[in-house]
């Protein structure tokens, strides 16, 4: 069904069959149609009036993971007004993970930034970032601004490529406070390093998204007709 309402077959506004109707084109139960509109409702792509339908309100919107993403672009493209809180700030020692993933030398220091991305005043992002703090000027490093992507790039820093790990994890403690979910809520979990074009970490980050707001897709290419034979 999201696919249905992704793909340009419905547009917002438009009024989607009946329970009926779709149970006989998916072959499934009525209820199970029922659960399904009732969860896209609650997700708020679907938006039910009583007595005349069930109507489409909103458009997934699905971004490629094969490019740096603007988080505030993706919020304003899925309808919502974007917008950041910051959880904490602070100059502090780095742990060893951080000492591997940023190649830091013995003494030095990184700015840990801990946010919330929210739409429409929805938690639907909660980032914990570290920047090495040999790249902030000192008189810049008490508020740094929304975008830390332009802000490295202002700095002459700019992230030019990044790895990033991505694992389906549940809301633990934390996450479920700063999202506003249950414990054991699905989220999708990155681990990312990104890095100058000297191949130099600039950035490391820990992001954990909620799943219901925009969609996150892989590009993918074909091997060659060799190369496929082979595997």
């Amino acid at each position: 069904m999201l696919e249905l309402i992704s793909d340009g077959t419905y547009a917002v506004g438009d009024r989607l069959p009946n329970e009926q109707e779709m149970s006989e084109r998916f072959q499934v139960s009525r209820a199970t149609v029922r659960e399904a509109y009732r969860a896209l409702i609650d997700m708020g792509y679907l938006l039910r009036k009583h007595g005349t339908g069930t109507f489409l309100a909103r458009v997934p919107q699905r971004h490629a993971l094969d490019h740096n993403l603007s988080y505030t672009q993706m919020i304003r493209a899925a309808g919502f007004e974007p917008s950041i809180r910051v959880v904490s700030q602070q100059l502090r020692d780095p742990d060893e993970e951080d000492r591997k993933r940023l190649r830091l030398e013995e003494g030095e220091k990184v700015i840990a930034v801990e946010r919330v991305r929210l739409a429409d005043d929805r938690p639907v992002v909660y980032s914990v970032d570290r920047i090495p703090a040999r790249l902030v000027p000192e008189e810049r490093r008490d508020k740094l601004p929304a975008s830390l992507f332009a802000f490295l790039e202002e700095l002459h820093h700019g992230a030019r490529n990044g790895r990033a790990r991505i694992l389906p994890v549940l809301a633990g403690e934390r996450e479920a406070k700063h999202l506003q979910v249950e414990e054991g809520t699905p989220l999708l979990f990155f681990d990312e390093v990104d890095f100058d074009q000297a191949g130099m970490p600039v950035m490391g980050s820990f992001e954990w998204h909620t799943s219901d707001v925009f969609e996150l897709w892989i590009n993918r290419r074909a091997t060659s007709t060799a190369s496929a034979s082979r595997s």
